[in-house]
């Protein structure tokens, strides 16, 4: 079953004068339900629902949509990169991605922030730096809540 994401996404792909293949329908269609997917969660689920297909194909067509801009990643420190869906849910809709990610460096829990939250700093570092922040592209790190919370209580 599509979804309006997953109809979004491969529009997009048609408009870029790119093929709709098993393997790049298979990825849209992994990522559509899922965010925060690493490069090995994304193909088991592709290889599962394009059966046949074969891994290093996925992973051509996982690059060849990030070119495109319909998938976007970030760095996570301790893991793998993740992977997320550019076409909206719930519009269908193309977008940037909306949000950063926050990483605890204790427990390794990884947290959406609206990227608004991080645009003084950026503002801050363009203004005296000349440095353009990308604040999708990696997680901050920090302690979150639940850990603090705990270390102070030993």
């Amino acid at each position: 079953m599509t979804t309006a994401s997953t109809d979004a996404a491969l529009a997009i792909l048609r408009s870029h004068g790119e093929r709709v293949t098993a393997a790049r329908r298979a990825v849209i269609e992994a990522l559509e339900p899922h965010d925060h997917l690493t490069a090995d969660e994304i193909a088991a689920r592709a290889e599962a629902a394009a059966q046949g297909v074969h891994r290093t194909t996925i992973y051509r067509a996982l690059a060849t949509l990030g070119e495109i801009g319909l998938i976007a990643h970030t760095h996570v420190a301790g893991s793998a990169t993740i992977y997320h869906l550019t076409a909206d849910s719930d519009t269908g809709d193309h977008h940037e991605l909306d949000h950063a990610h926050v990483q605890c460096s204790v427990c390794g829990s990884l947290f959406n922030v609206e990227d608004q939250l991080l645009a003084p700093l950026a503002d801050d570092l363009d203004r005296e730096m000349g440095f353009r922040l990308d604040v999708h592209h990696a997680a901050l790190l920090g302690v979150c809540a639940e850990c603090r919370k705990s270390a102070t209580a030993d």
